[in-house]
């Protein structure tokens, strides 16, 4: 009976190392959860007419767009960059209107208005920062 109990006890030992994996696991998902997908980040941008422009933190001094200036709206929200005529990836609200401006689009958004300069990409279609030209 003695040698029956000896082999259902586990040493400290080995108890110690099951605890161990057993908050790890846990732990390392929360800590995946956590990470930032980078992946999947994109600057704030728009599609009008084939051309992705990029908009910007800043927006336009009060008074600088005539509203009847007003061209048409970008209507459908995307998770990704936008890829089709009429998309934008920062904000789910209703239509947003843009109006022409001197180097791209005004677009009004949370009723100021933004200067979105043409994105420019680099020979292989990626997005270069800063609008900087190859």
């Amino acid at each position: 009976m003695a040698e029956l109990k000896r082999k259902q006890r586990i040493s400290p030992g080995k108890s110690l190392l099951l605890v161990l994996l057993l908050a790890g696991v846990p732990l390392a998902a929360l800590g995946k959860m956590m990470q930032r997908d980078t992946a999947a980040d994109y600057p704030a941008a728009i599609m009008v007419d084939g051309t992705v422009y990029l908009v910007p933190v800043d927006p336009l001094p009060a008074g600088t767009v005539d509203e009847g200036e007003i061209s048409g709206c970008v209507e459908s929200y995307t998770e990704t960059f936008p890829e089709k005529d009429g998309q934008r990836n920062f904000s789910r609200e209703a239509a947003l209107p843009y109006a022409p401006a001197a180097g791209g689009l005004a677009l009004l958004c949370d009723g100021a208005w933004y200067l979105c300069d043409p994105a420019q990409f680099d020979d292989d279609g990626v997005l270069l920062p800063g609008g900087d030209r190859p």
